[in-house]
């Protein structure tokens, strides 16, 4: 199965996918405090979550990966909101 992956960066990114595509998401927390909530928010039920692991372990903090899939034509807004400090990270999957 094919992964299309957002990696560390910047926020509010966009990937495309295709039905049955699997997506990797990867986000980091700068700092001891918090990290992102492992239940992201979906605005619909064009992907479905999967799971939340922790990755990559760097002493700044903790590196999450959060996989989804996508199961139908169009698009989701997921929103990540941090435990600790009000940051919201969105990113958009379109999928095909």
């Amino acid at each position: 199965m094919s992964i299309a992956s957002l990696r560390l960066g910047e926020t509010n990114r966009s990937v495309t996918a295709d039905v049955g595509q699997q997506i990797e998401i990867t986000l980091r927390t700068v700092g001891p405090r918090g990290q992102y909530d492992s239940l992201p928010a979906l605005s619909t039920d064009a992907v479905r979550f999967v799971d939340m692991s922790y990755v990559d372990p760097v002493p700044a903090g903790p590196t999450q990966r959060f996989r989804f899939v996508a199961v139908a034509r169009g698009r989701a807004v997921i929103i990540f909101r941090h435990t600790d400090a009000l940051l919201t990270v969105e990113d958009t999957v379109n999928v095909r």
